[in-house]
């Protein structure tokens, strides 16, 4: 199996383990009074510690999202009683908050165990695989730099019982698929709001300025950002028609297609550290773990 089709495998199967503890999302999400993505925040922070957390920190794995909403978030978790506010735009976890977090993670991670559909030695190799690939990533000299899989890898829980590592693998292998992505278009100087707003024309989710708006109106950006978006797009000859008739045109597509060649030539680098014999097996038993779950 190629490494495209087998990072594809190793999504669904991970999407399918997710679907067997979403039922502990949505109870501790209603239990805190917080959105989901407030929720996320709480993560966020765990992981950024011992440092404060700020919106430039979250803006730096996730930019297409404004630094004021960052802040609406950080400061709806603060109001809750899971946030402190350490001084102005800085926060930290309040004994509370740090309490919610880990007893979530606890009992995903019990439901994951109890979901497993493998055998233990296959579930063991599994997490050895991943271990090796996770470990590949993390060592791999830039391109990509290693902020966000660092970040996930944070998380990380023993191998025994194998399946919460194993989660916690594939999230620190798609942490490090946004590393490779954000390094593969931040030296065009493109601002984030406009390549977010490329990729959905070219993606063909979107045809005017005003679904894009509403597409994306979790963002927090008001709709000047994305008409000054689109109008940078325009700048570089990446699209074309009016506002109410977008239209991706041929440098924009090349463009576009060389950001995903190059998030795949980065992200898929590090996995020649597994043989193909190796990866072979890794795709039997995310096949496996994918048909059971």
């Amino acid at each position: 199996m190629d490494d495209q089709s087998l990072w594809k495998l190793m999504r669904e199967a991970w999407m399918k383990l997710q679907a067997c503890f979403d039922p502990v999302i949505k109870f501790s999400v209603s239990e805190t009074g917080l959105s989901i993505r407030e929720w996320m925040v709480l993560f966020s922070t765990l992981t950024f510690e011992p440092e404060d957390t700020t919106p430039s920190h979250l803006m730096v794995r996730g930019p297409y999202t404004s630094s004021e909403q960052y802040l609406i978030w950080l400061e709806n978790a603060a109001d809750k009683g899971y946030l402190e506010i350490i001084s102005t735009g800085r926060f930290r976890l309040t004994p509370e908050g740090r309490k919610v977090t880990r007893d979530f993670i606890k009992v995903a991670r019990e439901a994951m165990v109890s979901a497993d559909p493998l055998p233990l030695s296959d579930s063991q190799t599994l997490a050895d695989l991943l271990d090796r690939l996770v470990q590949s990533c993390l060592e791999t000299p830039p391109p990509p730099n290693t902020w966000s899989i660092s970040l996930s890898n944070k998380l990380m829980p023993t191998s025994d019982p194998p399946m919460p590592f194993i989660e916690q693998a594939i999230s620190c292998i798609s942490a490090y698929r946004d590393d490779a992505h954000l390094a593969s278009w931040r030296s065009s100087d493109l601002s984030a709001t406009a390549l977010e707003s490329l990729t959905m024309i070219w993606r063909r989710q979107v045809n005017t300025l005003d679904e894009l708006r509403e597409k994306l109106v979790f963002r927090g950006h008001p709709k000047k950002v994305y008409t000054d978006a689109l109008a940078e797009l325009r700048a570089r000859s990446y699209i074309s028609g009016v506002r109410n008739v977008l239209r991706i045109t041929d440098d924009g597509k090349l463009f576009r297609d060389q950001v995903e060649a190059k998030t795949d030539q980065f992200f898929f680098s590090p996995w020649s550290s597994l043989t193909q014999s190796e990866k072979d097996s890794l795709a039997e038993k995310l096949n496996i773990m994918e048909k059971e779950l």
